[in-house]
């Protein structure tokens, strides 16, 4: 038990202050950074990072360690595990300058842990074809999108412990030319056994470098790890408030942190709130949901509001989820 309070303080204190490689490694700058590159460098495929679920959003993407059910597909898959049987969740996010994100996934519980499948695709509106000696037009329009296919696979190793990873087909094209590579991701979910606290960590998007014009450009590889606990009452109960807590280390931008509540009332209804510090536009975040059980099926549908100042219009997502 004493090791297990340990690490969770370890876990905390890493979460508020991070120590740097150079901090810890002095020479480390040297050896790993030895022409003194910009440690932050251009990536690509950056539609990965928007988080296209309501119930993650709408709790200002401090989800790494909440993780149940089908939320947490994309998320932290291996919270897929509480899943029963069959689950499966459906998503739309109006998102900037009249662009669309589409998702989806289903999941199968079998004997050997958690398989199944998801897909994002982020639709932009019609683009008209210009060139040097047509500025005005074309009168053709220019295909542009983005789409990834993953598939899951998460494990329960203890029953305090959750492993899971994720295989992705990545695209991005315009007009004729398209680009395309393969990501992998690998998450934990652990119950520390101290009351309901969760520790959660996440490693999106590895994967190799993409050439674009001539430069080369990373993933948007990230790291997310958090902690989330249930400061009154427990799930399940009539009324339970959890809260969660979470840092983002990019490779494309600076440290962030997430913050975020969610209050169940009677196992039917959910309030949501979240604020994001440190990020450009993102701030406070809203959201509701409600579920209910129908026999042997579970249905669920959440619905958020972000706000990103006065530059961008406000994203609403909505996501349909349920088990069966």
């Amino acid at each position: 038990m004493k090791r297990m309070i340990w690490c969770v303080v370890v876990a905390l204190v890493g979460l508020w202050q991070p120590a740097s490689a150079q901090e810890l490694f002095p020479d480390a700058e040297a050896i790993l950074n030895p022409g003194g590159r910009d440690k932050i460098k251009p990536s690509t495929f950056n539609f990965l990072k928007v988080s296209t679920n309501a119930r993650i959003s709408g709790m200002g993407d401090a989800f790494t360690a909440v993780a149940d059910g089908m939320d947490g597909a994309v998320w932290n898959p291996s919270g897929l595990t509480s899943i029963e049987r069959v689950g499966y969740s459906l998503g739309y996010t109006k998102w900037l300058a009249d662009s669309k994100f589409w998702s989806g996934a289903i999941v199968y519980k079998t004997d050997y842990g958690v398989v199944g499948a998801s897909v994002v695709s982020l639709q932009f509106p019609s683009i008209t074809e210009t060139t040097t000696l047509e500025p005005d037009g074309t009168g053709r329009t220019v295909d542009v999108g983005d789409i990834a296919i993953g598939l899951i696979y998460a494990k329960q190793l203890t029953d305090k412990l959750s492993v899971a990873g994720t295989g992705r087909y990545i695209q991005s094209k315009l007009g004729a030319q398209t680009l395309s590579a393969l990501s992998f991701n690998v998450s934990t979910l652990m119950h520390t056994g101290y009351r309901s606290l969760r520790l959660g960590m996440n490693m999106k998007n590895l994967g190799g470098e993409q050439e674009i014009v001539s430069q080369q450009s990373e993933m948007p590889l990230v790291f997310h790890t958090g902690l989330a606990l249930e400061v009154y009452g427990n799930l399940g109960d009539p009324v339970s408030l959890t809260t969660a807590f979470e840092g983002a280390y990019f490779t494309d931008r600076e440290q962030r942190w997430n913050l975020g509540g969610e209050l169940w009332l009677h196992k039917v209804l959910a309030l949501r709130a979240g604020y994001k510090f440190r990020y450009d536009e993102e701030s406070w975040s809203a959201g509701v949901g409600a579920k209910g059980k129908f026999g042997d099926r579970h249905l669920q549908v959440d619905v958020s509001y972000s706000d990103f100042g006065n530059l961008f219009d406000a994203p609403l997502r909505l996501t349909l989820s349920g088990e069966f």
